[in-house]
This record gives C-alpha cells, structure tokens and sequence, in this order.
C-alpha cells in the first residue's frame, strides 16, 4: 500500500482494506496455528435489536487489539464470533414493530405466537447485516463462518444439556414462590437482576387500623404498598419486643413501644395514654378484621379460614418501622410467602400477567395494582380505618430494562436451587483469573448469597424449558435433546 501526501480518510480507508483483502493476513495466521499455543476467546455476544453505537465500537476494538497482542505473541486464538438473537430486547422491538401494545396478553393464538417469532427473526437478519458491516469497517478479525447463534437449535440442545444436569443434580426445580417481576415487560426477574437497580423512590406510607376479633382494640398496621392490602393475609409482631395498649382518639390503640413517641407525631396525635406495656408474643393467633372485605369477595372467601387474619409473632419484624406491626402479604413478599408456608396459611394472589387485579379482587378489578393505592387508602378513609396517609422516600428496585418499578408476585416458575450446590459454585469461581475485583466481587457476592436462582422468563423469544406436564393427570416429561422429542 503506497503512501501519499493526500490526506483522505475514506480512501485511505478503501486502500487499507483492499490491502488486507490481498494480503489475506487470517490465512497466513491459519496456516501457522497448529505450531503455537491454543486459547479460547468466548464472546460476550452483541444482542441483535438495534444497532451499535460508540460503546460497542470501543468493546469491539478492545476485544480485538486482545487477539491482535496474543497473535503477535505466538498464541493460537479461537476468535468466533457470539450473537445474542434472544431474549426481552428483541421480542420488545418484535411488540412494538408489529403494535403490541399490552404486551404477551396480547399474543393469545398460536398463529399470533409464530408471526411474533417471525418478526424477532427478521429483526435479528437485519440487525445482524448492520454489525456485520462496522466490523467489516472496524477491520475485525473475528471469525463469523463458526459463529455460534442463541437461537439456533444446536446451541439450545447445548442449554438442555445443562438443564438435564441440573435435573439430574436435583438442582432444577419448578415451584410457586415470590419472584421480582417487570409489569412493563411482563415477566420475572433473577434475584441478582433486581439487585442491580435500586434507586430512591417515592410511595406512600399508609397507617391503618384493624380490629381485634376478641378484644375492643386496634392494631395500627404499616405499609408502603397499599395495593397488598387486597392480599392481606397476616399481620407481623416481634415476639422479643414490647407493645403498648394506647387510649387515643376515644379508642384503644396497639402500637410497638419504641416507635410510639415518633408515630404519634406523625399521626398528629397529642392528647394520648398508655394503658399497658405487653411482649409481642401474646398478640401470636389473635384473629383480626380486615376493613375492606365487603369490597373483594375473594378476600372475604379466605377471611372464614381459620388460618387467616391472623396476629404472627416473628422475629424479623423491625420495631424501629412504622408501628412496629407490619401488614404480611404472601403473595407480594418473599418473607411474607415464606411465613405463609412455614404456617400453611393459603396464598390468595387475583393478579394477572398484566399485574392487573381479576374478578377476584372485587371493586378493584381490572386496576393496575399500583393506580390501585389511592382508591383503596380512599376506600380505608371511608370505612373509618385510616390512621395517617404520608409519603416516604426509600430505595425501592426498578427494572434495569425498562426502569419501571417492580412488583412481588407469587407464581409458578422454575428455579436453580443454588443452595444444593453446597460450596462447589463458590470455590470453582474463586479459581477463576479476575483483571478487575468489582466484578469478581459481584458475582462471587451473587452465588454466595445462595438465593433460588430464577431461570424462566414466561416469554415466547427464548430457550425453551423442555418439560411438559399434563394438566389433567400431572404426569411430568422431560425431553433434553432433539432427539428425544
């Protein structure tokens, strides 16, 4: 290639790739690999929804300038190229393509799920051309002939190989637990997704009281989520604190005996007195009444249990909170839900995919649950049960896709129990080479943690769980291969 005085850069540039085209520099790589050392590059794929802009070039190029030194150096670099074709961000654009506008509630049929997957194909050839091309520009020596692609069979036969060890191990199991989930993009979230997007937020702060079945006491009961009310199931003590009956407004108040001075401020409430100090756990089984059972029949249903509205002692509950009295939902809180199993009290959740409340919830069917807060603290002001409604600020989880604020919900997914796994996930990480501690301390915070590890997202753009269960007989198949199917 010839060097002139005339600075132009694109011709510069078409000289510079002509050249390189002749030269056929990866051949002559090629030719002499099988006398250097052999190492792996595994890309972290691109996702194939839009096209890449600056930070990608700059990870592109950084990846390469990598090959580029271990080439020089004598290495043998298997430098394929990765394609992320799968997932939320591509069946997102898919929606919005084709004017989805509610999301998979509004995919019902089955010619409706293949024109979806046909338009997540397009997406992924169209966008796939436009990477192809800046890395033709970029000079990249990735090779795209071995490529691997997420969607393509032979890599989901790869997953389901995993998922059949998993199996096997006894660490891939289906169950119904509380999952983060995006309303926004209609599906759940991994533990280590959420932890990723806390930010401060603001919601309400509701104080409201419910009545003793066997006394002619109120417990004044907290919350940030007044939608949960619709959900109540319990109401948590700390059995190990001290609660105090309180004589104001002509009636008798149950609140926890460190945060009375600071609620009575809050609840502007002077002229008050204390009448007795008690442990928290004497309040263990007392039956309440929730305000608003004439408003959602399907609460009213649960109520006549035995085993529900009922006063739990548990030693979780911060007396430095609210009152100190906590509203437990277990179908909107994962410690909430494991409450409920440890009691065997009934999981009542009327929330659909679109976290809509169904007929079940009553007057508040077919409201988002969280449009829902201010009709319901309305609702408790009317019934005479409101206490104080306020706002506080707190750091609460944001979907990291589409920054819209997570909901709890109970529902049926599948899970990797990373507690099984004893430690072997831990030491097998620590062994592992890290340029950076940050991300090594993330992920090893991640797997120490040991939290169920949600793996199944409810959408149709994705690997699939290849098992069938028989809804009449509940017979279970598990089909890992294609072959198999």
């Amino acid at each position: 290639m010839e060097l002139t005085n005339e600075f132009n850069l694109k011709k510069i540039e078409r000289s510079a790739k002509d050249y390189l085209s002749k030269l056929d520099l990866q051949k002559m790589i090629d030719d002499s690999s099988d006398k250097r050392d052999k190492i792996m590059f595994i890309e972290g794929p691109p996702t194939l929804n839009g096209e890449p802009h600056a930070g990608h070039l700059r990870g592109r190029v950084f990846k390469d300038l990598w090959y580029r030194f271990n080439t020089l150096n004598s290495k043998n670099v298997i430098f394929n190229a990765g394609w992320d074709t799968q997932g939320l961000p591509v069946e997102l654009q898919a929606e919005k393509e084709l004017g989805i506008t509610n999301g998979k509630s509004g995919i019902t049929t089955q010619q409706q799920i293949e024109n979806l997957v046909t338009q997540c194909k397009k997406i992924v050839s169209k966008f796939h051309q436009k990477w192809i091309d800046v890395d033709k520009k970029l000079g990249m020596s990735l090779n795209q002939e071995n490529a691997y692609w997420t969607y393509k069979d032979e890599y989901i036969e790869r997953e389901w190989q995993l998922l059949k060890r998993a199996h096997e191990n006894d660490i891939l199991t289906e169950g119904y637990r509380v999952v983060a989930y995006c309303p926004s993009c209609q599906t759940s979230l991994s533990h280590s997704e959420v932890n990723q997007g806390y930010e401060m937020v603001q919601d309400p702060s509701l104080y409201y009281k419910v009545k003793l079945q066997d006394e002619d006491v109120y417990l004044i009961v907290w919350t940030t989520m007044p939608f949960t009310l619709v959900t109540d199931a319990m109401v948590g003590f700390n059995p190990d604190e001290e609660y105090v009956y309180v004589s104001a407004n002509n009636e008798t108040w149950i609140v926890g005996k460190i945060r009375l001075e600071e609620f009575m401020k809050e609840a502007k409430v002077e002229d008050y007195k204390v009448l007795k100090t008690v442990n928290g756990s004497e309040f263990e089984g007392k039956k309440y009444t929730h305000p608003l059972l004439g408003d959602i029949s399907g609460l009213e249903k649960m109520s006549k249990l035995e085993n529900y509205h009922i006063a739990v002692a548990e030693k979780f509950v911060d007396v430095n909170a609210g009152t100190g009295i906590v509203h437990l939902s277990p179908a909107n809180g994962e410690d909430d839900y494991n409450i409920a199993m440890k009691r065997k009290v009934e999981i009542f959740s009327p929330i659909d995919d679109e976290v809509k409340f169904t007929e079940d919830a009553g007057k508040y069917a077919g409201m988002f649950v969280r449009d829902a807060d201010e009709k319901i603290v309305q609702d408790i002001k009317d019934k005479n049960a409101l206490v104080r409604i306020g706002k506080i600020k707190h750091k609460y989880p944001l979907c990291w896709r589409s920054q819209h604020k997570l909901v709890w919900l109970a529902r049926r997914e599948y899970f990797y129990m990373l507690d099984r796994l004893d430690d072997k996930a831990i030491d097998a990480a620590q062994k592992v080479e890290y340029f950076f501690d940050q991300p090594k301390n993330r992920f090893l915070e991640i797997i120490k943690e040991k939290h169920p590890w949600c793996i199944s997202r409810e959408r149709f753009w994705g690997c699939p769980i290849p098992i069938w269960k028989c809804t009449e007989c509940e017979n279970i198949e598990r089909l890992f291969s294609r072959k198999e199917i």
